[in-house]
């Protein structure tokens, strides 16, 4: 495995990275984006040791599996990897908040609040603006949600947004506790859901490239999940399972939080707008 790293974007205003961490064959098996290039390195080499992790997970037996809740949740939702543990474990609750707001959301019909786009894009940084100007329309969707843990009470906020191409829609998301934008990293996601389909010809058949193809031709069937979700009594989250562990002598740490209460994106039939 090595990294491939290019400066991007420098005609949206600003300079930023894209480290790519490849196998043998060139594949993609993670990526850090940041206008720092050591940043960038280290996001995708940690989320490198995530995916290597989960892969060795899955092949353990089946008590190992159940400790990490990969028997009920065998995707890697949930998980957070990184090289200090309490940041860790913030961002595995984020994702797993994340995961549960968008099951609700798709699945339950809980509602989630769209923000007004001009507002929005009018507080952009310049990459934001450039990942906007990509589509036709983006959507964009936050919720606030509280999430206890021993005695304290942490507040999460949930950004989602819907980049809207032809008969398509590229669905992005993120989940902070910290101030700042939530949009970015949204943004990039849905930029790249589309990238991913312009440069894949073929017709994926599993979970989520088959979603990605499927979505990017169909997005009259997502837009019609997301306004018959109207239920506004929100439960407040339960944490279900957390379970970490720490490697390489102690200085990289794998957290997985999983709620109560929510189905994993990986079921369900492919019109079900998760991925």
């Amino acid at each position: 495995m090595r990294l491939e790293e290019t400066q991007m974007f420098a005609q949206s205003g600003g300079e930023y990275w894209q480290s790519t961490a490849v196998d043998q064959g060139r594949n993609p098996i993670s990526s850090g984006f940041s206008p720092d290039k050591k940043q960038a390195r280290k996001i995708a080499i940690s989320e490198m040791l995530e995916r290597l992790t989960y892969h060795r997970l899955m092949k353990g037996g089946l008590e190992e599996r159940r400790a990490w809740g990969l028997d009920s949740h065998p995707t890697a939702c949930g998980f957070a990897s990184g090289f200090d543990k309490s940041n860790t474990v913030l961002r595995s609750l984020a994702e797993a908040t994340e995961r549960w707001v968008m099951s609700l959301w798709i699945d339950d019909g809980y509602y989630i609040t769209k923000v007004d786009s001009k507002k929005v894009f009018s507080g952009l940084d310049p990459i934001s603006q450039f990942f906007v100007a990509q589509f036709d329309d983006v959507l964009y969707f936050e919720k606030e949600v509280l999430v206890q843990v021993d005695t304290a009470l942490l507040k999460f906020t949930i950004a989602q947004t819907m980049g809207l191409k032809g008969n398509g829609i590229y669905p992005g998301s993120s989940a902070q506790i910290a101030e700042g934008s939530i949009w970015q990293h949204a943004l990039l996601e849905s930029y790249r859901h589309l990238l991913g389909f312009k440069n894949n010809p073929s017709r994926p058949t599993t979970f989520p490239d088959n979603k990605v193809e499927f979505f990017a031709n169909h997005a009259a069937i997502a837009l019609e999940q997301i306004e018959r979700a109207q239920n506004r009594n929100w439960p407040l989250p339960q944490i279900a399972l957390q379970k970490s562990l720490s490697q390489y002598g102690g200085n990289h740490y794998i957290v997985r939080t999983i709620f109560a209460g929510w189905k994993d994106w990986s079921e369900g039939p492919l019109e079900r707008f998760l991925y």
